[in-house]
């Protein structure tokens, strides 16, 4: 060393004899750079001190060049390759990564174990920390001074030199009369700028030999005489851990430092002099004088020994007078106010709208999971935005093990990689980091937990801050940015949490959200140890000013306090016990927490609901918590169930509760049911403000302890998942159905919803073909009740019963007389909602209220606030609430501040701070009395609105009428406010019920949708359709929604601007190409165009020219390119419903096309129009069309064909699933059976007179147009002329044409599958088949099988062929005399068959799709020596019928169909049937069972009727729990449903009624007939009135003429009104 060092010391002057100590005390390298400024007095007592400061300044710069440029002495002594590596860690000297020496300055900053006290378990030093003190030095006595002692060499075993150490130290302090504390395990070092400060770097310590050692060194070193004294004014030693830095856990062998207190109070010393005895050159024992040289125990001699002496009187007396001086006076403040003014505003309640941010450090590993669990409950009662985790353990003593294991509380875990966007998991997928952004703040329940620095089970260490910065940044970032940017302008409040000194990493990330989040921050500790190094790199990096920092760290606040606060603002209460559920044994379970928490989408009632916290316990708070849950219900806020739990005192009990509990009760009920529904409705149709969603709750509260019974919070993906696992709940096999109550949601998601569990139902094997899964109980808020009620329905009107009036006024009159006697604070009148109810929504009582209120409000802004709030309450449909801040931009002058003290437990005053008051605290009383403030978004951030819905109509009324403005312009004026300008959650929010405002629709009393949103109708009717426009348009500037851009088309196509709904519908679809109904909507300007002109030429009687006809063509090409996108995009979408509109739109484009070619051909006689369509000729009229006109009209026979047996399948083929589902346009059968009529009025054939000249394959063709014109377009169609009038004459002349072609050269299998159900309809009214019949069956079913399997892959198979296949030839013994195919082709047929299915019906093939419908069953298989196949409606039942259980207990079903049996599999879904042949060999066929059945019935013998499905063979298995038949009312019930079609599901009006209304003007044909007739009346009638006389029966004739006029109108009128009605 001394060669390597010779340099150095020539360049900086020092002695080259001091060099040759490194030799003689054997120092090398890894010795020197471990030496500090005490080593180096020892080592060199004759070097000068700026000597020693030099020759430390040497090392220093060394080891700087070391980390720049790696090892400088690499050959330098033995063993020595880089001052770095006395360390086994990548730690330096001061603590930091060797990558971050380059900035010295953020070296973590220690601070002292408070004076004279002792070590408390979380007192902590952090290894290579410093210490930086001016208390190096004798001060003012009472101050410490502090001595560091540190020996890189130290051995555990030998502790001796801690205790001579400390003697001489406590002797120097006694010759001073200082306080004094000696460190040992802390070097001292100089810094860069010179300045002594201690290194922590800690001892191996063996505690119990140290204090041996110790005290009887003091007994050796001390005089008896004195010893006494020394021991009580010497502290025992204490014993501070230390903690490695990035690691909350203890170390293998934990480093501790040994500090040493020394009191040498004047009580205690008084005059005395200390001596040590030490021995001298001799030997002997010598009296020594120890005094301190700076902060160095020096002994005295000589001349130094006598000024001691003589001074020693006045240091003494210096020592009493400081001791009897007074203290200085400690500040104390509230610091529970001084945190509310933060979080609260000052508020004994939360009121303000605040979104916390947590910020924790790793906890101490001194803190107890006690001391957690005691301690640390508020961290989400706080309902924090975010949680920023900088632990990366999941060790037990870790904050997240306590909120998981604990608590019990359900939170979403990220980490800095989920929103990082180059990491591996979003790289690829860009769109999944937006999502989970949005995820983060979209939930009030699942709080997201972000682990910032590594996170254990997922294998990611912790990283030193250099690391960090360049892996773990940018996500954290990320997140930061996107919160800064969501949540509410000045609304967010973050909060660090310093729990220990290991934030490095915390400390790095504050500077930048301290900037991003500016004003909108706070620190708190326990104490000062903890923050101070926090507060003075804060202030080192200049990331905050000190006065602010001051006013935002909040120290000395116990935790345990906060939790106290927390718990008090946030009226949240703890459990006392779990969650009670029923079960299907009448017993009771417990839902776990973890559990419930776990099922965030859902508010689940226990039974024992509120009686489960500790409120409950308390009367004194029970009767508080009562008054205020009343008094927010009575203003307007949302029932709870305290309210119910109050239930004779709050909640008025509807006259129809009692309705409705019956009628939930009995769809509840599996020997009610008559259908297969496993998932039924039940709706509760309510005007707003009629008090739904209180009935609706108060029946859940009476069923809780019969049902398990949740609300749905929101619909989301996991939502059906959730109810599955809430059902099944320690549950047995078959549970009890739920009762889940869902509150005005959105149709679409609530469909999705049922579809995804009745797929559950049927396919979870979890209950018998008996129960019902559960009950969806729609609360449906509309402002027109349906004009009539079905079952499962019930309506709450504005109009209440002379018993309920009556109860609202005993009720008030109770509160009134509370109020007078100041037994309640609130005073009734101003109850608002409470008081519309008990004036039974009287008009006058609201407007008088109204203007009142309205007259009391002085500010503008105020106004402002009410008039847009009102606008959007008024027209809102679901009368959502607005969330507060995104009124911040209207009302953000209203923001002021206030000021209050601030500063610690034990520091001094530290200056003043200012906390925000929002503008919501600052309301008049007049707008707080209209306004419900205590809404919540889904979020959790806190939403306003008026108090009804009744009255903020009235209020938005009286505005207008005051400022004289109308609807519209206030809509615009409310569009283009600046609130709607921001970016944040709030606004989008806002925007989002704005949209829904201009585009969503109210439903009419007949279960119609409007034609526009209210406003949109409100605004043409009263200002006009530019107004409405203007509206519309101004709304898409703002919001660029493109379902809004869809109803601004339709708004034009309703208006006739074509160009304009092209325009807006070209811009929908280019937002959302794969949205399939906004395609719809694009192709229906195209239909609307072609039906506006129809229209016009029937109110002008004129027909169109040949240029408009060409233009015609071209629009209807136009019109179907559309609807073909629409049939695409609906067939490749899982995320929905089958859209149909498509196939729909296109036929009835092409029927409209027709009526216009209809309109424009010249001649009466059509035979040359249907000719040129069905491309048998091309006369001259239409030689006008162009090439691609001609080839367009002529292909539109085939095009529709194939469309409609597209339609014809779907509504055949599979159950219509939207049980109760209203519909804006007529039934879809009745809407085919009318397409039907019109194609085959142009495209089918009038006559049966088969014209000779045509070739055979020609013939042929005009055999199946005419087969279809009279009625044999499908299998539903021939079954339904069984009752037609003259339903046996077609089925004849069908039977007799169909023969023709079969025997001819060009059949195809459609004949063959026409003729087989022809034939099989004319067998249905005789008890047995005709044996030549059913031989014929045998071979065309055959042929037909045959031709359908050789289909091209391109070719549309038949499904009807393999069912007759497989039900023909399906083995029974009065079949043995057939040539029936053997059992293996059936089978080989009904694997066919299946792909066959798929291929038409691609998506019942996935079991992802949740909105697989379930497949029709035609027929079923007869009894022997009968009629063998029997059409399901002979059973007289639905299709909806067959899955329930009545249905198999009745007399038609065992009069007529056979019993069979086989063998249940073991997955409960295929039952194993046994054929023997003729020759008695057997064979196994597979059959698929309807629904999954229970597992007691797996692999046992079954009896089950066959059915015969779209899909293949279906059983029904007859269960024994029952034998004996249906009762006679439920087989009345029965009997008398209507079979209207195949889907099963009612018309908004009935077939009969419908026929009645539209059957002239259906088609075109037989409204030009109608039409006819009255001309020809009115033309006999301008006759009769030309003659000079009368007869009396012509006047009669002649008096008609103005009826016969109004007729002719209102025809014309019905016809339009039918186009626009399809």
């Amino acid at each position: 060393m001394k060669i390597c060092l010779a340099s150095y010391f020539e360049e900086h002057g020092l002695e080259e004899r001091f060099l040759e100590v490194f030799d003689l005390e054997k120092i090398d390298g890894k010795v020197f750079v471990d030496c500090d400024m005490d080593d180096f007095n020892r080592l060199f007592s004759d070097m000068p001190y700026g000597d020693k400061k030099r020759l430390f300044n040497i090392k220093t710069s060394i080891l700087k060049e070391e980390s720049l440029n790696g090892p400088i002495f690499e050959n330098a002594s033995i063993g020595y390759k880089s001052l770095e590596d006395n360390e086994n860690t990548n730690i330096d000297h001061a603590g930091q990564s060797v990558g971050d020496q380059t900035h010295n300055e953020t070296k973590f900053t220690e601070i002292f174990r408070n004076f004279d006290t002792l070590a408390k378990a979380t007192d902590a030093y952090r290894k290579h920390a410093v210490f930086r003190t001016s208390s190096l030095f004798i001060s003012n006595l009472i101050e410490p001074l502090h001595c560091f002692r540190h020996r890189a060499d130290h051995d555990p075993s030998s502790l001796k030199w801690i205790a001579e150490d400390t003697v001489r130290f406590a002797c120097a302090c006694f010759s001073d009369r200082t306080n004094g504390t000696i460190h040992f395990g802390i070097s001292e070092n100089l810094n860069k700028d010179g300045d002594l400060e201690g290194k922590v770097v800690g001892l191996q310590i063996n505690q119990t030999k140290l204090l041996e050692i110790f005290y009887e060194e003091i007994r050796q070193s001390f005089y008896k005489d004195q010893l006494s004294i020394v021991l009580q004014c010497l502290r025992p030693p204490q014993f501070v851990r230390v903690n490695s830095r990035g690691s909350t856990d203890q170390e293998e062998t934990q480093l501790f430092v040994v500090e040493v207190d020394v009191v040498p109070s004047y009580s205690l010393t008084g005059h005395d002099t200390f001596y040590l005895r030490e021995k001298n050159e001799k030997h002997e024992n010598v009296p020594r004088i120890y005094k301190f040289d700076k902060n160095i125990p020096k002994v005295l001699f000589d001349d130094d020994l006598k000024n001691y002496m003589a001074a020693k009187s006045k240091i003494i007396n210096n020592r009493r007078d400081k001791e009897l001086s007074p203290l200085p006076p400690t500040s104390y403040e509230d610091l529970r106010d001084r945190f509310l003014n933060f979080y609260t505003a000052g508020c004994d309640t939360l009121t303000n709208d605040v979104y916390p941010i947590l910020f924790l450090s790793p906890l101490d590993s001194a803190m107890s999971e006690d001391f957690v669990s005691e301690n640390f409950e508020f961290l989400l009662n706080l309902k924090p935005t975010a949680i920023f985790d900088f632990h990366s353990s999941l060790k037990k003593k870790c904050l997240y093990y306590f909120v998981d294991v604990e608590l019990e509380r359900v939170v979403q875990i990220h980490t800095t990689d989920t929103f990082d966007r180059n990491s591996d998991e979003n790289i690829d997928n860009p769109e999944k980091l937006d999502s989970m952004l949005e995820q983060i703040i979209s939930s009030d329940e699942l709080k997201p937990w972000i682990f910032c620095n590594g996170y254990e089970p997922l294998m990611k260490p912790p990283l030193n801050r250099l690391d960090w910065k360049k892996k773990r940044s940018e996500g954290f970032k990320e997140v930061t940015r996107y919160l800064q940017q969501e949540l509410p302008n000045e609304r967010a409040l973050v909060i660090f949490l310093i729990l220990s000194k290991n934030y490095d990493i915390m400390l790095e990330v504050a500077e930048e959200v301290i900037l991003r989040f500016q004003n909108q921050w706070i620190a708190m500790a326990e104490n000062e140890t903890l923050i101070e190094n926090w507060r003075d790199e804060l202030l080192r990096r200049d990331s905050v000013d000190k006065k602010t920092l001051n006013e935002r760290c909040i120290v000395g606040l116990p935790w345990k306090h906060v939790n106290n606060i927390v718990k008090e603002v946030s009226s949240s209460f703890s459990m006392i016990s779990k969650c009670q559920l029923p079960t299907s044994t009448g017993a009771f379970c417990y839902l776990k927490d973890k559990t419930k928490n776990e099922l965030c989408d859902l508010e689940i009632l226990g039974i024992n609901e509120c009686e489960n916290n500790d409120i409950s316990q308390d009367s004194q708070r029970l009767e508080k918590h009562r008054q205020h849950v009343e008094e927010l219900f009575y203003q307007g806020g949302q029932v709870s169930w305290w309210n119910f739990y109050f239930e004779n005192d709050h909640v008025l009990t509807r006259s129809q509760q009692e309705r409705i509990h019956k009628s939930v009760e009995k769809l509840l009920d599996p020997k009610q049911r008559n259908d297969d529904r496993r998932v039924p409705y039940f709706r509760l149709f309510h005007q707003p403000g009629a008090g739904g969603t209180t009935t609706a709750r108060h029946t859940l509260w009476h069923l809780r302890d019969k049902y398990r019974c949740a609300v749905v919070r929101k619909i989301t993906d996991q939502t059906c998942g959730q109810i599955e696992r809430l059902r099944c709940f320690e549950e047995s096999n078959n549970p009890k159905p739920l009762i889940i109550l869902i509150d005005n949601g959105d149709e679409e998601k609530i469909d999705d919803l049922q579809a995804r569990l009745e797929n559950i139902a049927r396919t979870s094997g979890k209950n018998d073909s008996g129960s019902i899964y559960c009950l969806l109980f729609l609360c449906v808020r509309r402002a027109n009740l349906p004009v009539s009620t079905e079952s499962g329905q019930v309506q709450l009107k504005h109009e209440l019963s002379k018993k309920e009036l009556e109860w609202l006024k005993r009720k008030y009159q109770s509160l009134d007389d509370k109020y007078l006697k100041r037994e309640s604070r609130v005073n009734p009148k101003l109850l608002i909602s409470f008081n519309i109810l008990k004036e039974n929504f009287d008009t006058k009582y609201i407007e008088r209220t109204v203007k009142e209120f309205i007259d009391g409000i002085e500010s503008k802004k105020e106004k402002c606030l009410i008039k847009y709030l009102s606008l959007i309450n008024s027209f809102d449909t679901d009368f959502q609430p607005v969330p507060l801040s995104s009124f911040d931009p209207l009302m953000e002058e209203k923001k002021f501040t206030i000021s209050f003290s601030s500063g610690s437990v034990t520091g001094q005053l530290k200056g003043s701070s200012k906390g925000k008051k929002n503008w919501e605290n600052t309301l008049s009383q007049s707008s707080k009395v209209l306004l419900n403030l205590n809404a919540r978004v889904l979020s959790g951030g806190q939403a306003l609105s008026i108090v009804s819905k009744l009255f903020a109509k009235a209020i938005l009324d009286y505005i207008l009428e005051k400022e004289n403005i109308s609807i519209g312009n206030a809509m615009i004026e409310c569009l283009r406010h600046p609130m709607l300008k921001k970016t944040n959650e709030s606004t989008k929010l806002l925007k989002k019920i704005v949209q829904d405002i201009l585009k969503k629709r109210e439903f009419t009393a007949d279960h119609k949708k409007e034609l526009l949103s209210p406003i949109i109708l409100e605004i043409m009717k009263q200002e006009g359709n530019d107004k409405a426009a203007e509206v519309l348009e101004t709304g898409y500037a703002t919001t660029k929604d493109p379902m809004l851009a869809q109803q601004i088309a339709r708004f034009y196509i309703h208006v006739t601007n074509w160009e304009k709904a092209e325009q807006y519908a070209k811009d929908a679809v280019n937002s959302k190409p794969d949205n399939s109904f906004l395609w719809d909507t694009y192709g229906q300007i195209y239909k609307k165009r072609l039906a506006e002109r129809y229209k016009e030429c029937l109110a002008n009687d004129e027909r169109p020219t040949d240029c408009e006809m060409n233009d015609f063509v071209q629009i209807a090409m136009k019109g179907i390119e559309k609807f073909s996108v629409v049939q695409t995009k609906s067939e490749n979408s899982y995320s929905g419903r089958e859209n149909d509109a498509g196939y729909f739109g296109e036929v009835r484009l092409i029927v409209q096309l027709l009526d216009l070619l209809n309109l424009w051909y010249p001649k009466e006689d059509k035979t040359e129009l249907h000719a040129y369509l069905v491309n048998t000729a091309n006369p001259a009229p239409f030689k006008v069309f162009s090439e691609e006109c001609r080839v367009f009209l002529q292909n539109l026979h085939a095009r529709s064909e194939k469309t409609m047996q597209i339609i014809e399948d779907k509504l055949a083929q599979i159950k219509n699933e939207r049980e109760g589902k209203v519909s804006t346009m007529m039934h879809p059968y009745q809407e085919l059976v009318q397409m039907r009529e019109n194609l085959d009025n142009y495209l089918g054939e009038q006559t049966g007179e088969i014209p000779e000249y045509q070739s055979p394959e020609a013939t042929a063709s005009y055999i199946r147009r005419r087969v279809k014109r009279i009625g044999g377009r499908s299998s539903s169609s021939i079954l339904d002329l069984r009752s037609s009038k003259d339903g046996d004459k077609k089925l004849e002349e069908m039977s007799s044409i169909l023969l023709r072609n079969i025997e001819s050269d060009f059949p195809i299998v459609n004949d063959y599958v026409t003729l087989i159900t022809v034939t099989i309809v004319r067998n249905m009214k005789s008890k047995t088949f005709s044996e030549k019949d059913f031989k014929n069956l045998v071979e065309w079913s055959k042929i037909g099988y045959e031709m359908t399997v050789r289909l091209r892959d391109d070719e549309r198979p038949q499904l009807e062929a393999f069912m007759y296949f497989v039900m023909i030839h399906w083995p029974t013994e009065s079949k043995k005399k057939y040539n029936l195919c053997p059992v293996e082709k059936i089978d080989e047929a009904i694997r066919i068959w299946k792909r066959a299915f798929y291929k038409l019906h691609s998506k019942q093939k996935h079991d992802a799709y949740s909105f697989r419908q379930r497949v029709t069953t035609y027929y079923f298989l007869g009894k022997e020596n009968s009629r063998e196949i029997v059409y399901y409606k002979d059973l007289e039942c639905k299709q909806t019928n067959l899955e329930g259980e009545a249905i198999w207990r009745s007399k038609p079903v065992k009069d007529k169909l056979q019993l069979l049996r086989g063998t249940l599999l073991d997955d409960g879904w295929e039952i194993m049937y046994t054929v023997v042949s003729k020759n008695g060999n057997k064979s196994n066929i597979k059959i698929r069972n309807s629904y999954p059945s229970s597992r007691s019935m797996w692999l046992k013998r079954v009896d089950f009727y066959l059915g015969f499905s779209w899909y293949g063979p279906r059983a029904y298995i007859q269960t024994d729990s029952d034998t004996s038949e249906i009762d006679e009312q439920t087989m009345n019930q029965l009997e008398n449903m209507e079979h209207t079609d195949v889907s099963e599901v009612r018309p908004a009006i009935s077939e009969k009624q419908n026929k009645a209304v539209w059957q002239k003007v259906a088609t075109h044909n037989a409204y030009s007939q109608a039409l006819r007739k009255i001309d020809l009346q009115l033309q006999e009638i301008s006759g009769l009135k030309e003659k000079s006389k009368c007869t009396q029966k012509e006047k009669e004739l002649i008096s008609k003429e103005s009826r016969l006029k109004d007729e002719r109108g209102d025809l014309i009128k019905k016809r339009c009104d039918f186009v626009d009605r399809t």
